[in-house]
């Protein structure tokens, strides 16, 4: 459980900050996104450092009840992000431009990102021996 609620403290508000970023700004995010998905060795680059760092949570936390399930399956999803922007760059570079080009998506992930930044920064404060 201590692993748990140190991710959530990790995690949580770095996608709080996120969230509110691409709320406040999502003409800048919705640039950046169509910038990363336009440049192949970026692309690569950026899925690399999802399937270290997915690869780093599903080793250390590969946890599959209660509330660090999600942390898990963040875990799982940055893994899988890496595997098909490494595998399949073309299709998953097509999709991202797609994506970012509606104004709802963005709205979407960045209010997800709110929400799962809330709840894990919450468990992790709430739970955690500081908190």
């Amino acid at each position: 459980m201590e692993t748990s609620i140190y991710l959530a403290k990790l995690i949580g508000p770095i996608y709080l900050v996120i969230a509110v970023g691409m709320l406040l700004n999502q003409d800048h995010f919705r640039a950046v996104a169509k910038e990363v998905a336009a440049s192949p060795a970026l692309f690569y680059l950026t899925g690399i450092i999802a399937l270290i760092a997915g690869g780093l949570i599903v080793l250390l936390h590969n946890v599959w009840s209660g509330w660090p399930i999600v942390i898990t399956l963040l875990g799982w999803a940055a893994v899988l992000k890496g595997v098909v922007r490494t595998v399949l760059p073309t299709q998953a570079m097509s999709w991202v431009a797609k994506v970012t080009a509606n104004a709802n998506a963005m709205t979407a992930a960045g209010l997800a990102a709110l929400a799962l930044g809330t709840y894990l920064a919450a468990m992790g404060f709430w739970l955690g021996p500081l908190g």
